[in-house]
Order: C-alpha cells, then sequence, then structure tokens
C-alpha cells in the first residue's frame, strides 16, 4: 500500500477529517491533502509528526506491508509472561507486530490479567469466550459472561480478573498494537494513584 493511502486509511480509521489531523499534526490541511493523494513526499520529520498524531510508527507508515496473510498455527502462538502470575497469554495477531493486535489470555479463578491496571495508547476490545470475567475501567467495574463484549479507551487504567469459579478464556483486541507487559503498557500505582512504567 502507499503511503498517502496508508495514511488516509488509518486517519479514517482514527475517525479524524483532515483538518482534525492537520490541527494534531501541526501541518497544513492542504499538505496533508497532497500527502494523502500522492502529490507530494512528506520528510522525516513531517512523517514524526503525522504518526504521532495517528498514533502510530515511522516505521508502521514507510514499512511495505506484506500483502501475503499472516498465518498463526494453534500450536505455534508466541507466549508472552505475565508478572510471574499463572495467566496464559498467547498472540494470535502478525509478530512482529502490525497496528492491530490480537490476543488469548486464559487465567484460572481470583487471577487479574496483568497485575495491577495498566493504560496504552489507542483502543481495545475484548470478548469473554468462557467464564466469567471482572473488568476494572476507571471507574467503572464491570461482570461479563461469556459471549459478552467491552470496547474501552485503552488510556483509561484499567485491568480483567477472574471473578468466577472456573478457569476464563478472553480474546483481547488492541489498536494501534500496545501490549507489551515490559515495555509498552504502563501500571498505575493505586496507593500513590498516578500511572508509572512498569517493571
Amino acid at each position: 500500500m502507499k503511503l498517502g493511502r496508508k495514511i488516509r486509511d488509518l486517519r479514517l480509521r482514527r475517525g479524524l477529517t483532515v483538518q482534525q489531523l492537520a490541527e494534531a499534526s501541526k501541518l497544513s490541511k492542504g499538505f496533508i491533502s497532497q500527502v494523502e493523494n500522492e502529490h507530494t513526499s512528506p520528510s522525516l520529520a513531517t512523517l514524526r509528526d503525522l504518526a504521532a498524531a495517528l498514533q502510530t510508527s515511522v516505521a508502521y507508515l514507510v514499512v511495505e506491508e506484506d500483502e501475503v496473510p499472516h498465518l498463526v498455527r494453534r500450536d505455534e502462538r508466541p507466549r508472552l509472561q505475565m508478572g510471574g502470575n499463572t495467566s496464559r497469554v498467547e498472540v494470535l495477531s502478525a509478530v512482529p507486530k502490525r497496528n492491530l493486535e490480537m490476543l488469548m489470555i486464559e487465567f484460572p479463578p481470583g487471577i487479574t490479567a496483568g497485575g495491577k491496571r495498566h493504560y496504552h495508547h489507542g483502543e481495545e476490545c475484548l470478548v469473554v469466550l468462557e467464564g466469567c470475567v471482572r473488568l476494572v475501567c476507571g471507574d467503572h467495574v464491570l461482570v461479563l459472561d461469556a459471549g459478552d463484549s467491552c470496547h474501552y479507551d485503552g488510556r483509561v487504567p484499567h485491568a480483567i480478573e477472574n471473578s468466577g469459579t472456573i478457569g476464563a478464556r478472553v480474546l483481547v483486541s488492541i489498536t494501534p498494537a500496545a501490549f507489551d507487559p515490559t515495555l509498552r503498557a504502563h501500571e498505575v500505582d493505586e496507593d500513590a494513584n498516578r500511572p508509572q512504567p512498569a517493571s
């Protein structure tokens, strides 16, 4: 996909007008239109501004996309560690990351996925496949049963815990790709009530 089209598609997925992207990136509306229509090529500094405004990376904008579908076999899913607890987290989406990330999380009763509440840029949507989970998202506490789903702003501190008596299995989608328990996600220190980097 060409750079201009990729920027336009990502802008539309973010629900932004050209004017809103211009304001967020501190670029002119006319310049962004020229970039999206492939009439000009932005400099690296300008690409950084556009990437920041679109909540993505420069690499995502400039790297040629592989048009071959990325297949992950069930028994070949990469696994992530979750702060020493017994949760099982498997990556269902492409590695290295693209702009959408999908995870399968399995955790036993009483276990919180990821420990403390955390936050990240972008959006998150989950669907409970098995069991019953409790989602804490800011000041809201929701109980979700199998088949229930919830879509929320990833910037709001949140956590999922298994509130049932059997193991829970949850499918989570994140955009832009942000899940990394050691590098990208941030935890909320509930005692100090302020965000801090995950350890």
